[in-house]
C-alpha cells in the first residue's frame, strides 16, 4: 500500500513575496487614508473660519441697521472683533444708490490676511442729518 500524503501534513503558509505585496498594499492604503484625513481636517478648519466670518458680517450689517434706526452715527471706520476664539478684521464701505437706500459692503479678513474671508453687500436707508455717518 502506497503511503499518500495527505493535504494536512504540508507546511502552508505564504512565501515572503507575498508578505511583502501585502505590506505595500496595506501601506498604500494608510497613506490614501491619512492624505483624506488631512485634506478633511483642513476644510474643516476653513469651513469653520468662513462661518465665524459670516457672523461677523451680518453682525456688523445689524449694528449698522440698528444705528440707523435710533438715530445714531453710523461707524464705517476699520474695526477688529472676536468671534469664536478667532480674529477678524472688518471693513465697510459705503454707497449711494438711490434717494433712499446706501449699499453697503462689509469685508471680512483674518487678522493678518490681505484677501477678505467673506463679503457681505446689504443695504441700509438714506441716512439723514439727524443720523449722521462718521468715516474716518
Amino acid at each position: 500500500m502506497a503511503s499518500m500524503a495527505s493535504p494536512w501534513n504540508k507546511r502552508g503558509g505564504f512565501t515572503l513575496m507575498e508578505v511583502l505585496i501585502a505590506l505595500v498594499v496595506l501601506s498604500l492604503v494608510g497613506v490614501v487614508l491619512v492624505q483624506t484625513t488631512q485634506t478633511t481636517t483642513s476644510q474643516a478648519s476653513y469651513l469653520k473660519q468662513k462661518v465665524l466670518a459670516v457672523w461677523v458680517a451680518q453682525d456688523r450689517a445689524t449694528m449698522m441697521r440698528l444705528a440707523v434706526r435710533s438715530g445714531q452715527p453710523v461707524n464705517l471706520d476699520k474695526e477688529t472683533v472676536e468671534q469664536g476664539g478667532m480674529g477678524f478684521r472688518t471693513q465697510a464701505l459705503l454707497e449711494k444708490q438711490t434717494g433712499d437706500l446706501n449699499r453697503v459692503e462689509i469685508q471680512v479678513f483674518l487678522t493678518d490676511a490681505q484677501t477678505p474671508l467673506y463679503t457681505l453687500v446689504t443695504y441700509v436707508p438714506e441716512l439723514t442729518s439727524a443720523s449722521g455717518v462718521t468715516n474716518e
